[in-house]
């Protein structure tokens, strides 16, 4: 008899162990079901439409830093992004920095010249510089310090002594500088930069810039022939020093820079200490980033109108086509193929905004030759990564969900057999 009882006890507690097993094999499964059907109803979804990819207001602002966040949970593909990566490498481009920021995460970053480049070196804009002359004009407009892109430019140096003054000079106005279509005699390309004969190499030695460029030969009418050229955004500079009694770096630093977060910066200046109008300043990659986030929320940032809206919108409008498919204006231009408007610089530097798929991307680069296909990488690669994409590995991981299952599972099932338990005990009783 007490064998008998001995054998029913161990049975007993191995009916119970099986009860215990059951029960947390079951809540576990339950448990995953629930996390994985809370996140996917089919095995792919257009990111869009599932956790919402446009917001009218950032979810935070990045002046004291950006955040970083996984592809996927942005709507974009790890893999696709990773494909980039490899054909950097693979074709040997000459790229110092790429940044990814999508709905104001940074999904991709990048520096494939290491360690000459990295992502607290400050990297040399070349003509990315006017777009940030153009800012720093529209909100001198909005605070008072310039009247108006109407005004003309000659108005705004009354004590100088100029040269060649005609009818076309004196009609000339700040909005001809912003969409290059000035009217001066000027030429940059014929010759390398560093060529005597060149147009910019000569004003950069005249001792006096403005003076340079005031003296110049109009060969047409403004706004009639669209011409780039970069002492007319000097111009704009000097006109900015004149009406803020600040430099451009003075001025950007009180009403750009600061506001962005951005603290370490350099901008080269001309014989006379102004800042180069079209050139010469220099940024960390991120930094550039946040210029575009800038004008991707239409000139706000965290709550304060840094740029005029209209300012920003203005410099979306493509107010000439240099080219099929591209237009320029207000010192940004515009490719319509990609649905964006990108400063740009000389050796490959961008700042690409495309406010339709909230990208921001930035390239720096030392490409003296012009090999890296710009428009190829952003097409292909980082605006054909956003679409569509398997939310069950991406979003939420089955890593991710058998160990919060296990956490919660386990506690569970001991709750729920203790309970079983003190109920028999009282039934029993």
């Amino acid at each position: 008899m007490k064998k008998y009882k001995q054998i029913l006890y161990h049975s007993n507690r191995l009916s119970t162990v099986k009860k215990c097993l059951i029960s947390l094999i079951s809540v576990n499964l339950f448990l995953v079901v629930l996390f994985q059907g809370l996140l996917i109803s089919t095995d792919v979804l257009p990111l869009n439409k599932k956790i919402g990819i446009k917001a009218s207001v950032p979810q935070y602002w990045p002046t004291n830093g950006w955040r970083t966040s996984q592809p996927e949970i942005q709507g974009m593909s790890s893999a696709k992004l990773q494909e980039l990566h490899a054909y950097i490498r693979d074709a040997d481009l000459p790229l110092d920095s790429v940044i990814v920021v999508r709905n104001g995460y940074i999904v991709y970053e990048d520096y494939p010249n290491s360690p000459r480049y990295r992502e607290h070196t400050l990297h040399i804009l070349h003509s990315v510089t006017k777009s940030f002359t153009s800012a720093l004009t529209g909100i001198a407009i909005q605070e008072g310090y310039i009247g108006s892109v109407h005004d003309t430019v000659l108005s705004y140096f009354p004590n100088r002594t100029i040269a060649n003054v005609d009818a076309w000079k004196q009609n000339m106005t700040l909005e001809h500088l912003l969409n290059m279509m000035a009217g001066m005699e000027w030429d940059e390309w014929t010759y390398p930069y560093s060529d005597p004969r060149n147009d910019l190499n000569q004003m950069v030695n005249s001792g006096d810039c403005i003076q340079f460029m005031l003296d110049r030969n109009m060969t047409a009418p403004p706004g009639s022939v669209w011409l780039y050229n970069t002492g007319a955004s000097h111009l704009l500079a000097g006109i900015i020093r004149q009406t803020t009694g600040k430099t451009p770096l003075q001025y950007g630093f009180e009403v750009l820079f600061t506001p962005l977060g951005i603290t370490d910066v350099q901008w080269t200046s001309d014989s006379q200490g102004l800042n180069f109008g079209g050139s010469e300043l220099r940024l960390k990659p991120r930094d550039m980033a946040k210029f575009g986030f800038l004008y991707l929320n239409n000139g706000t940032w965290d709550g304060q109108q840094i740029v005029p809206e209209a300012w920003v919108s203005q410099s979306r409008e493509s107010a000439v086509i240099p080219w099929s498919g591209t237009g320029y204006g207000y010192l940004w231009w515009k490719s319509q193929s990609l649905g964006t408007f990108e400063a740009r610089g000389l050796y490959n530097q961008w700042i690409i905004v495309n406010p339709e798929n909230d990208l921001v991307i930035i390239f720096t680069a030392t490409d003296i030759y012009g090999h890296i296909p710009i428009v190829y990488l952003v097409r292909d690669f980082i605006i054909s990564a956003i679409g569509v994409f398997p939310l069950d590995d991406a979003v939420f991981p089955w890593e991710m969900t058998l160990t919060l299952s296990f956490i919660i599972g386990v506690p569970s099932t001991v709750i729920i057999i203790v309970m079983v338990r003190k109920k028999k005990r009282v039934n029993k009783n």
